[in-house]
């Protein structure tokens, strides 16, 4: 019988852990998230919008039509952008657009994300390369797929 209630007590326990993702409208989302993406997305081609979490531990995910994949905080800020025609400029830090345009000049960023608990920003390029970055812009790691 102990055993019983310990597996089901750990099946409880899994369930309440599991992915808590809804879908929202574009209205949910934060409203520094709804102006970022209204810049380069047509409002009619964002498909899906999804939110994980609650409150201050929020994040949300959008999917446009061409498959481009926006994340952005529970504050709007954004997270990671995967455009696979290309990541417009204006997102990436001049910085880090400078080396990779110095590096890589054929090359296009189709991700670009910013991780302020490790302190690092990243990209990929089109030809399945890896750049790690310092939050100020310098060049950490290059890593390929």
């Amino acid at each position: 019988m102990k055993k019983f209630l310990f597996i089901a007590l750990c099946a409880m326990s899994l369930s309440a852990c599991a992915d808590d993702s809804k879908v929202i409208t574009f209205d949910e989302l934060p409203a520094t998230a709804q102006t970022l993406l209204l810049q380069y997305v047509q409002a009619q081609d964002i498909m899906i919008v999804t939110q994980e979490g609650i409150g201050f531990w929020a994040d949300y995910d959008v999917v446009t039509k061409d498959q481009a994949q926006w994340s952005f905080e529970s504050d709007g800020s954004l997270e990671s952008v995967r455009v696979f025609t290309g990541v417009p400029s204006a997102l990436v830090p001049a910085p880090v657009q400078a080396t990779v345009e110095k590096m890589y000049p054929d090359a296009i960023i189709v991700k670009y994300s910013i991780d302020k608990d490790d302190r690092e920003q990243d990209v990929e390029l089109n030809n399945r390369i890896e750049l790690t970055f310092t939050l100020n812009g310098a060049l950490k790691e290059v890593d390929v797929d």
